[in-house]
This record gives C-alpha cells, structure tokens and sequence, in this order.
C-alpha cells in the first residue's frame, strides 16, 4: 500500500511559511514520490526555474540535494488560457465586491495573512485555518446572493465548480500512478485553500479503492 501525507502549502513565501520550513517537512516524511499542483504542459520551466518560483519549487529543488525522488504533476484540469482568464476576471468582481461590502471578510483575510506569517504550515493545516476558510466561503456566498446580481451570481458558481472540478481530477491522476507504480511513501503538496475539498475526495477515492493508498494530514 502507498502511503501519502496530504500537506496544505502556499505558493508565496510569508514569514514562517517559507521554502525552508517546507522543507524540514519534506526531510521529515522522506517521500520517494511528491505530487505537485503544476500542469505537466509547465513543468520543464518550472523545474527550470523553480528557485527563483513558488517556494513550493524551491524546497524541491532543495530536497535533490539529500535524496532522489520522483516528481509527479496533478494539475491536469486544462482549459484554454482565454477562458481561464476570464474566469479568473470574473472572480476578481467578485472578490472586489465581497470585500467592500463585508468589514468581517477584510478582517478574516487579514487575520490569515498574520497567521500565516506568524505559524506558517502548523496554521495552514490546523483547525482553526480550515475554520476561518469556511467562514470566508460563507461570506461570499451570502454577500453575492444579496445582492441580486447575476453576473456575480453565476461567476462565484462558475469558479467553483472549475475549482471542484480540478481536485477531482488530481485526485485522479494520483490513483492512476499508484496503480502503476510502485513506491512506499508520498508526499503530496496543495494549495492549502483545497486541502478540504481534496480531503473529501479522499474519503470518496479511499471508500472505492481502500487497499491502494493510506492517506494521512499533516497536522
């Protein structure tokens, strides 16, 4: 049986949510596989310049240097860059409007921020990060259907649903290369935002196939 940590990242370095605590997590599990929230259409660039990247690059990058390992991209969930632009855009509206019509979801961002900066994975994997993100995602969705419009209505449904979409089908791709390769321990790295919508596909994948990977959160 496989075995892989699941570990919420963040793509940016802030204070103690850095490459090189990463790291030390990455030293700690020891995985032979890591699995990566990266298209493999971006990989050779992102192996390319992964130091001068997303800290999640970096601390790979370092992690060569006392072991080798395979590196598996997930993020198979492809759309032409048009679209996805304009998703992302209509997300933005979004956002803009949630943000200067609620104080608590100003504050609740700006409290992450802090956290994060101050106990950097530990947060992002605990309880409490998990908490305050539902609560954010509640907001929105208040915020937005009060307020009638159904431009922004249709674009939160419209981001969400590509963000389900994409878990899904990185969970996916991590099934099919465990069952075609053979290895004792993964380690797979996530925006740390999806570490709940991924943990739920877990428990639907694992209910399906439950002699395949033992799966475990870092906490």
């Amino acid at each position: 049986m496989h075995k892989i940590t699941l570990v919420g990242s963040a793509h940016r370095e802030n204070g103690l949510c850095n490459a090189g605590e990463l790291l030390k997590i990455i030293r700690a599990t020891e995985p032979e596989a890591i699995f990566e929230e990266i298209r493999p259409s971006d990989f050779d660039s992102y192996c390319k310049h992964g130091i001068r990247s997303s800290l999640e690059a970096q601390a790979i990058t370092r992690y060569l240097e006392f072991k080798p390992f395979r590196r598996v991209p997930v993020d198979r969930y492809d759309m032409p860059q048009n679209l996805l632009a304009e998703i992302k855009s209509e997300f933005d509206c979004v956002f803009d409007c949630v943000e200067q019509k609620s104080r608590e979801y100003q504050l609740l961002n700006e409290e992450n921020d802090k956290s994060v900066y101050q106990y950097g994975f530990s947060y992002l994997n605990s309880v409490a990060f998990a908490t305050v993100m539902t609560r954010i995602a509640k907001i929105e969705e208040e915020t937005i259907n009060e307020s009638g419009n159904q431009g922004l209505i249709r674009a939160l449904e419209r981001w969400r649903h590509l963000i389900q979409r994409r878990e899904r089908e990185m969970m996916r791709v991590i099934y099919e290369y465990c069952r075609e390769n053979v290895f004792n321990t993964g380690l797979f790295l996530v925006g740390a935002a999806h570490k709940m919508g991924i943990a739920k596909e877990i428990e639907h994948s694992s209910s399906a196939e439950t002699d395949l990977i033992e799966w475990s959160l870092y906490l």
